[in-house]
């Protein structure tokens, strides 16, 4: 599987199993990780420690998540940016609507 999801003190945990997370993928994630919202809970961290590449599909499918979140009352934070995906997050400005932590544990105890 190219990410998975598990509940961590009430918080969804999206990790992100891929070193390049591309067009091919996000459709899918998108749409899992939007049910997930709906079923389980709003408060979600996705996990990008994995990888190194992040492309504007994949951008645009965290985006969805945040919206999606934000909208049932939650927040999507993100987690272990590699150096490159940092670069990419600050290219798009995306550092200034998503709240970004180094390691899970503090993402999770955020909320």
């Amino acid at each position: 599987m190219e990410f998975s999801f598990d509940l961590k003190n009430g918080v969804l945990v999206a990790k992100i199993h891929k070193k390049r997370a591309t067009v091919e993928f996000s459709g899918q994630l998108k749409e899992e990780l939007l049910k997930k919202i709906d079923e389980q809970t709003s408060n979600v961290v996705v996990d990008l420690s994995e990888c190194e590449f992040v492309d504007s599909s994949f951008l645009g499918a965290l985006v969805a998540g945040l919206k999606k979140a934000t909208m049932r009352n939650g927040d999507l934070k993100i987690v272990g940016l590699q150096p490159p995906v940092r670069a990419m997050f600050e290219l798009t400005r995306l550092y200034r609507i998503f709240d970004i932590f180094d390691k899970q544990e503090d993402a999770i105890n955020s909320f």
